[in-house]
């Protein structure tokens, strides 16, 4: 899977949400709590069953970077400048978001070290 493809699945929710539906179906639809049975035991679907729930609490993070009236600004602002200044528009919103998911993901993977949540108190808030 290429960057562009990558990025585009995790700035669409939608598409993520099929994706991970997609990926459930092929697993049979396996609930994460109840493990499978000792026969049929895939230790990659059961470490995707696990990390999908990751990935999407990470991905919400990313989503709620930037508040939606400044989203809409931005937006409003595009018809009035260059497209290079609104593809800068594009490119900074992105960042924003991938620092975000960078973030948690780095809090994910203390809580997995740490085996409990971590401190959150210096996130930052939605710009």
């Amino acid at each position: 899977m290429d960057n562009d493809t990558l990025s585009s699945l995790l700035g669409n929710p939608e598409a993520l949400q099929d994706a991970v539906k997609a990926v459930s179906g092929m697993l049979g639809g396996a609930s994460a709590a109840a493990p499978p049975p000792a026969a049929d035991y895939d230790p990659t679907a059961d470490m995707m069953q696990r990390a999908l729930p990751v990935i999407g609490a990470i991905v919400q993070s990313g989503q709620g970077a930037v508040r939606q009236e400044k989203r809409a600004l931005l937006g409003a602002l595009k018809p009035f400048v260059t497209d290079e200044v609104a593809g800068q528009f594009d490119h900074a919103l992105r960042l924003v978001s991938m620092a975000r998911m960078a973030r948690a993901a780095m809090g994910q993977l203390g809580q997995l070290g740490q085996g409990g949540p971590s401190d959150d108190s210096d996130t930052p808030q939605a710009l």
